[in-house]
């Protein structure tokens, strides 16, 4: 056993290190900065793709047969895990001969759980209407937002203008994704599927600078935004999906800092508050 669980403390670590090494974004250097020269921002206009992670659809119904259906994985699984440990993990084997009542479990609170069909279709409209109607110039304006606040930078000029660089900026992906912190445990815990789960607004875009003179690549990344909170799906699509538009735009914004970070490079550092001075005692005095 001892080595089972060295052996998943291992698996844990270089699976982390991966994940990190995955979200590493490459950066321009000082020397490519200097060689871009005046640079024209294009947004491509072409509809992103829809992530749209919903609840489970058909209302009470749907929700009960995916509960029984989690519960009986659940039942088989643990008796596999009986058999493979040869019983020396009772809670395993219990969980076993418990099969009927993780499907009955897993049909009523799924059920019970579920969103109605009517609510179901009614925000995933509204979703659905507030990613066709994204507002890309967002992204540029936060651009040139934090171009002002680093003077002596790269300039941004009209791509009609003479320009040495081209900037495209592609918004790739926009939606709603189940929480990454829950998905390791919702595997491990016996427990029914969230039907209704919680979710967080994901926004993707990429950046590849061009020569204008050569039309060759000379960088190329994405950029992935998360909102910083979590809601359920009828919460993102109700009033017209107005926490979702809220959310959407903050993303947007993020992705145009990180565009301006990769062309004009790290923002310089706010002014620190001057430090307050001690209070003089009140006198009767004018």
């Amino acid at each position: 056993m001892e080595r089972i669980r060295i052996a998943v403390a291992v698996l844990t670590i270089t699976l982390s290190l991966n994940a990190c090494a995955a979200k590493t974004v490459p950066a321009l250097s000082e020397e490519q900065r200097g060689r871009l020269g005046r640079v024209g921002v294009v947004l491509v206009e072409t509809k992103p793709e829809s992530d749209m992670a919903s609840p489970t659809p058909l209302g009470g119904v749907g929700g009960g047969v995916l509960g029984a259906a989690k519960g009986m994985g659940i039942g088989v699984l643990s008796g596999a895990g009986c058999f493979a440990t040869l019983g020396y993990v009772p809670l395993l084997c219990v969980s076993a001969v418990m099969t009927p009542y993780w499907v009955g479990r897993g049909a009523v609170e799924g059920a019970m759980n579920a969103m109605p069909e009517g609510q179901r279709r009614a925000s995933l409209a509204a979703l659905e209407a507030a990613i066709n109607d994204v507002d890309r110039s967002l992204i540029a304006d936060a651009i040139e937002e934090e171009r002002r606040r680093r003077p002596g930078s790269a300039t941004i000029a009209s791509p009609t203008q003479d320009i040495d660089t081209v900037a495209e900026v592609t918004l790739l992906r926009l939606g709603l994704v189940r929480q990454q912190s829950s998905s390791s445990a919702d595997t491990l815990k016996l427990s029914v599927p969230d039907v209704d789960p919680m979710l967080d607004l994901v926004a993707e875009a990429r950046l590849r600078l061009l020569s204008a003179a050569a039309n060759t690549v000379l960088f190329d990344t994405t950029y992935v935004r998360r909102s910083p909170r979590w809601a359920r799906f009828g919460e993102w699509g109700s009033d017209d999906a107005a926490e979702f538009r809220t959310a959407r735009d903050e993303a947007l914004r993020a992705l145009g800092r990180d565009v301006a970070d990769a062309i004009f490079g790290a923002a310089p550092a706010e002014p620190a508050p001057p430090a307050e001075t001690a209070s003089t005692p009140p006198t009767d005095e004018f």
